[in-house]
């Protein structure tokens, strides 16, 4: 169902629009969308729809059984050990890096946090009564309205939820953009409001709505083009689950203000890192192999005096004779 928390889909091109001074913009669960970010200008951001069931969470494929390899000890002592050792740090090494490129590529088509952005201290109290609905999608208004002061809490943006019964007047985007606008004018008098409006088709249940938001004038530093889109594409995320529609509202906030509040880790950190796991597994792997070849040395030497511990003497002292022997013997023919 096109419920929010129920599935749905539909887009086509959207309209912004700003007021006042304050930015707005449209929005349509899966399809395209418009609007302005800081300033003025007008931005069209195309997206593809959603593919695949409700309600499925992602897979992780793990490992599905344990490799043993055979190090073949032959009775060397720790040799084997050692050079298992070392073969289980470099296939560590090499997991490490193709997790990372496998990263690095996942994570290319996923909105990211850019911009370094703070807390607003405008000196507003939370809006306690945050959340007007109109269609009864909501389960508990007043639990969820508690629940959406963290994203205040964490940005300073107040954020007010609008979800606007089926209007027959309304029967453009761009006249339900101009309502959005003007319930803003008319109902608040602070300038740290994120307003979301949801606009409601005749067939409610069946019909995904129009969506708008409106920045208040102190709002653009946090709230600002990226930040939308963060929160749009967060949005959609959860629109198409199986969720409640509190769940979905609140998730969404949730997400939006973690993910904005940061810088998110770009390709280069992650290479940087990867560099840093690099060079430490093959520290770790020269430290093996000194290890070994001290460790084989040693046992050489061991090896070499109990050998000459369990010679009898006269042996020795005959090895030294004929070692002495054939000396002189080489020096009287030179």
């Amino acid at each position: 169902m096109p419920r929010a928390g129920a599935g749905g889909g539909g887009g086509h091109v959207s309209s912004g629009g700003h007021s006042s001074g304050r930015i707005s913009g449209g929005h349509r669960v899966g399809g395209s969308r418009a609007g302005s970010g800081m300033g003025s200008g007008m931005g069209n951001g195309m997206r593809g729809g959603f593919g695949g069931g409700f309600g499925r969470g992602p897979r992780f494929y793990g490992p599905r059984r344990t490799v043993y390899v055979n190090t073949g000890n032959n009775g060397s002592g720790g040799n084997g050990g050692s050079g298992g050792g070392l073969f289980a740090i470099v296939v560590l090494a090499i997991f490490l890096i193709i997790m990372c490129i496998v990263f690095v590529i996942g994570s290319g088509s996923k909105t990211k946090s850019t911009i370094e952005r703070k807390k607003l201290d405008t000196g507003n109290a939370y809006i306690n009564d945050c959340i007007v609905d109109e269609i009864g999608w909501f389960d508990n208004v007043g639990k969820t309205e508690k629940k959406l002061k963290e994203f205040w809490e964490k940005t300073g943006v107040q954020p007010y939820i609008v979800l606007h019964a089926y209007d027959e007047e309304l029967t453009s985007d761009s006249e339900k953009q101009e309502w959005a606008e003007q319930y803003y004018q008319e109902h608040f008098t602070v300038e740290n409001i994120f307003l979301y409006v949801y606009f409601a088709e005749q067939n409610t249940d069946d019909s995904v709505g129009y969506m708008a938001y409106v920045n208040g004038k102190q709002t653009s530093s946090v709230m600002d083009s990226e930040a939308v889109e963060i929160f749009w594409n967060t949005l959609d995320k959860y629109w198409v689950t199986r969720m409640s529609t509190d769940d979905v509202f609140t998730n969404t906030f949730h997400d939006t203000a973690k993910t904005i509040m940061r810088v998110s880790t770009t390709g280069k950190d992650v290479m940087k890192w990867l560099l840093i796991v690099v060079a430490i597994a093959l520290v770790v792997c020269a430290i093996i192999w000194l290890v070994k070849t001290k460790n084989q040395r040693a046992r050489e030497k061991a090896q070499e005096d109990e050998r000459i511990l369990n010679t009898p003497l006269e042996d020795i002292v005959d090895a030294k004779a004929d070692d002495l022997t054939s000396k002189y013997l080489n020096e009287d023919q030179k």
